[in-house]
């Protein structure tokens, strides 16, 4: 997957140069500037934030929160309260 990311210095483009798994719902990811002159190396986060579209083989170990939509359409189709 390719993230478009800017440097917060320069405002250029940033690529990804490298990411580790910190866990199944947070990531590191490295990106380097793309403008020799600025050459800023950063760290970005990423963390999960919700579901939009449940998934059809859950892990059911892991505590993903759903959108309010998401689960206000979910009650709906079971026909349970919100």
């Amino acid at each position: 997957m390719r993230i478009l990311n800017r440097c917060p210095h320069c405002r250029t483009r940033a690529t990804a140069r490298s990411s580790r798994d910190m866990s199944l719902t947070f990531r590191e990811v490295t990106f380097m500037c793309n403008n020799a002159e600025c050459g800023h190396t950063y760290i970005v986060n990423m963390e999960f934030a919700r579901t939009l579209s449940p998934s059809a083989t859950p892990d059911l170990s892991l505590n993903l929160p759903m959108s309010p939509r998401v689960r206000e359409r979910l009650a709906q189709q079971l026909e349970l309260p919100i």
